[in-house]
């Protein structure tokens, strides 16, 4: 009798090994199909805003690697300028010199150096000339997620009287507290921010928890959109590691509509 009994087990975990294979498969054939779509919609979104300017692809039949580098100089100083001319700070991230600052009327008014980046394959994936021409001017933010207050609240009291006056320097609480943030962009460009070398055993936890947290939500959508019979979302990212206090003031300084001028290479 146990005999009988364990071939319907066998029957039953031969189902799901497939059945959780198939779903594996399934769902990897549709992120390649969301990764080459997330291309389309970056190309014409940045066609779209080059005909709304009037503005042309710069470049040759053959590209030359000088020319290139020449193409991008001038695409990324193009959108400093632009953002330059606001009266708002903004943000200037140069992957090469893995640096990230806060610029305002083209000062530079603070400058933080990455200690790990991480490019999304996809900005390798798009039509040269036609990214280049893209960052060449600066790019939106439409939302923020982080991990502390945007603006830190300072509580005042008011003293009975003049004799009671201090001036009241309420430290800021939140320097106990993990900075990790996310910032998108248009086109659905994601950028990550992690603090780096966590002070404390509980800010790596709930660092991970933060990218954790995101990572779940992402697989989560996906597969709404996979049982409504729709092709999962991919959104090119870039992933920073930074020191607390530069984070901090990175994410604090920033406009909630403010504007990030991007260099790739």
């Amino acid at each position: 009798m146990i005999f009988f009994m364990r071939k319907p087990i066998k029957i039953t975990l031969y189902t799901t090994a497939t059945l959780v294979v198939t779903l594996a498969v399934a769902y990897t054939i549709l992120k390649v199909i969301a990764f080459q779509k997330a291309i389309n919609t970056v190309e014409q979104y940045i066609a779209k805003d080059l005909s709304k300017r009037k503005r042309t692809v710069e470049w040759v039949s053959e590209p030359d690697s000088s020319l290139k580098n020449l193409l991008t100089d001038k695409a990324y100083y193009q959108a400093l300028i632009t953002a330059s001319k606001t009266d708002s700070i903004f943000l200037a991230i140069n992957i090469p010199d893995s640096t990230v600052s806060l610029l305002i009327k083209g000062v530079v008014a603070h400058k933080a150096k990455a200690e790990h980046i991480k490019v999304s394959p996809l900005f390798s994936a798009i039509n040269p000339p036609l990214l280049i021409q893209g960052l060449s001017v600066p790019l939106s933010i439409t939302k923020h997620t982080s991990t502390i207050p945007k603006v830190p609240l300072m509580v005042k009291i008011a003293p009975r009287d003049t004799s009671e006056y201090t001036p009241d320097v309420i430290p800021d609480t939140t320097d106990l507290d993990p900075v990790n943030f996310i910032i998108e962009l248009k086109p659905n460009i994601l950028l990550y921010f992690y603090e780096s070398n966590p002070s404390q055993s509980s800010d790596g936890f709930n660092q991970f928890k933060f990218d954790l947290r995101e990572r779940t939500w992402t697989v989560a959508q996906d597969v709404k959109r996979i049982l409504k019979l729709k092709a999962p979302v991919y959104k090119p990212y870039i992933r920073f590691k930074l020191g607390k206090k530069d984070a901090k003031v990175i994410y604090r300084a920033i406009p909630n509509q403010g504007q990030v001028v991007l260099r790739l290479e």
